[in-house]
């Protein structure tokens, strides 16, 4: 089957989202206000992977959020009911649709438990079949069967194990630099790959010789046009077995001056750590802000830089969160890649910006997205700064 990516999500009860339903193109560019959900948008697409990995499975991946009552909107009312569904296509059109529920057992005891598992093959010529429906005959003469979904047991998941297959490689990345560099180990109750890099070393020692050479090579051809000094850069391992990145840089000595992670700049770290991860062949990449450290000539270029990687490797989804007018000044962004979050009366709402009229028409006027839609995320307050002081 083809690369599959995501085509649409509806949250309900989800954190900032008391309702969400959003179309999603294979570039997408996530703005709003601080704290209108653009994490927690993302967060519902790391939630499926969690289902799914080694580790993971619904009771975990609801606590590693705090719990139900984390989980749920704050703005949930008579129907506590969170749920998620997925709609994940190839280019041919065929896909899946994966719909969840859950809510707690009962108000004494707070575990999930699954209202309603469905999961729909979608066929090329959008015939559509229902391989999973829940619950069961099973599940009502067992009620602790409804403690799990279907989604994470390998024996039930058989019929849709494609499904499976492509929420364990939605991967995330929001690299902290510091965290890196003081070598600290990933939460003990992390579910996956760390989110904030921690272990970024310890997977690119894990790629096999030749694909790690291949890709630390070309991250040195792109990062010595902005870091000019860098003459080379690879993994080394030090007396103690831990992984490193060494960088040579020319230096006044004639053999030039080695330094690992530990002296890199965080634009540098970060840099290195993005170039790397759209260098997976795997599922949707969610990034957090990429722009961070980085110099504003480097973030101009990053959205054409992000397409070329996706027609240069396998297409693969990136959905990333900014708040840079810098990220959005390129004219090929179009208006269907831009999703809005914005406040609303009860939590937040998500408008996809090809069905704004008026940022459509900035956008084919030439316009770019940094005026066409930006400016609608600052809040009506923000005016006020200007008369404020602490």
């Amino acid at each position: 089957m083809s690369t599959m990516r995501f085509e649409n999500v509806e949250l309900k009860n989800w954190k900032n989202f008391v309702i969400a339903d959003v179309k999603l193109a294979n570039r997408v560019f996530l703005v709003g206000p601080n704290a209108t959900g653009k994490s927690n948008f993302l967060d519902s697409l790391r939630f499926l992977r969690d289902l799914v990995l080694e580790g993971g499975g619904l009771a975990k991946a609801v606590e590693t959020r705090g719990g139900i009552g984390k989980v749920r909107s704050l703005y949930a009312r008579q129907d506590t009911v969170i749920s998620i569904k997925a709609t994940v296509k190839g280019i041919n059109g065929e896909g899946w649709t994966y719909d969840l529920a859950f809510t707690h057992e009962t108000p004494k005891n707070p575990r999930p438990k699954v209202v309603h598992e469905i999961a729909t093959r979608i066929e090329s010529n959008g015939h559509e079949k229902v391989v999973l429906n829940r619950p069961d005959a099973a599940d009502k003469s067992d009620k602790e069967r409804l403690t799990q979904t279907a989604l994470q047991q390998v024996t039930a998941n058989q019929n849709f194990r494609e499904l499976a297959d492509f929420f364990r490689e939605i991967a995330y990345l929001h690299l902290v630099p510091q965290l890196l560099r003081e070598e600290q180990a990933p939460r003990p109750d992390a579910v996956g790959q760390d989110p904030y890099g921690r272990d970024l070393l310890d997977r690119v020692r894990g790629t096999t010789p030749r694909n790690r050479t291949a890709r630390l090579s070309r991250i040195q051809k792109v990062l010595k046009l902005v870091v000019p000094q860098l003459k080379e850069l690879g993994l080394k391992i030090d007396d103690h077995g831990r992984p490193h990145l060494q960088g040579k840089f020319e230096h006044w000595r004639p053999h030039g001056a080695f330094q690992n992670e530990t002296q890199f700049s965080d634009g540098t770290l970060r840099f290195i750590g993005l170039l790397w991860a759209l260098q997976d062949k795997a599922g949707p990449l969610l990034l957090e802000e990429p722009e961070l450290s980085l110099h504003a000539a480097i973030v101009r270029r990053l959205a054409p830089f992000i397409a070329r990687a996706q027609k240069e490797g396998d297409g693969r989804q990136v959905i990333l969160s900014t708040h840079s007018e810098d990220l959005l000044m390129d004219a090929g962004i179009a208006a269907e890649e831009m999703v809005l979050i914005q406040p609303a009366a009860e939590g937040s709402k998500i408008i996809v910006g090809a069905r704004v009229r008026q940022i459509v028409d900035l956008m084919q006027s030439g316009i770019p997205a940094s005026e066409a839609v930006l400016p609608r995320t600052e809040t009506r307050q923000m005016t006020m700064l200007d008369q404020l002081a602490v």
